[in-house]
């Protein structure tokens, strides 16, 4: 009888795990992609580039009241981001099975997940920067190369 009990107590937990698993992973493909964007650091640095946009543009337009940055930061970070993950999943569907995703959500639900998504904005903050200094780089080479075999450029074409 003591061996039922823990049998099925056993069993019960078990159960309550794999629903609790699934309910935090979704049920669908399209949730699990947003849950794995969320846990990632993906949508993290999906806010920091809108943060970022938003920054920049308040610097060109000092004339627009601190009320209208503050609202469009808010719709922007939420929506925008909700745009481009419906736009990233048909991408992820055609490269990655659900159960590539699931892997990849039992990666990042890990404490080594977790450290790395931590990591990933600031990760990819500073590869953006490094990313636009080369294409800045590559395109000034580009155009000395152009000009230096005697071509001239008609537009502009600054790095």
């Amino acid at each position: 009888m003591q061996k039922l009990k823990k049998l099925i107590i056993l069993s019960l937990l078990l159960f309550v795990g794999l629903i609790s698993s699934a309910q935090q992973k979704g049920n669908s493909y399209d949730e699990d992609v947003e849950y794995l964007f969320q846990i990632n650091g993906s949508e993290a640095s999906f806010q920091q580039s809108v943060q970022t946009m938003i920054t920049h543009f308040k610097t060109q337009e000092s004339n627009v009241p601190q009320e209208y940055w503050d609202r469009t930061s808010e719709e922007f970070t939420h929506t925008s981001i909700q745009d481009l993950v419906k736009m990233l999943i048909p991408i992820y569907k055609n490269n990655l099975s659900h159960e590539d995703i699931l892997a990849m959500i039992d990666f990042y639900e890990s404490d080594a997940g977790k450290r790395i998504a931590q990591k990933i904005p600031q990760i990819s903050s500073e590869s953006m920067q490094i990313g636009m200094n080369w294409g800045q780089a590559i395109a000034a080479k580009i155009r000395a190369n152009i000009e230096s075999k005697g071509y001239k450029i008609r537009l502009p074409f600054t790095p």
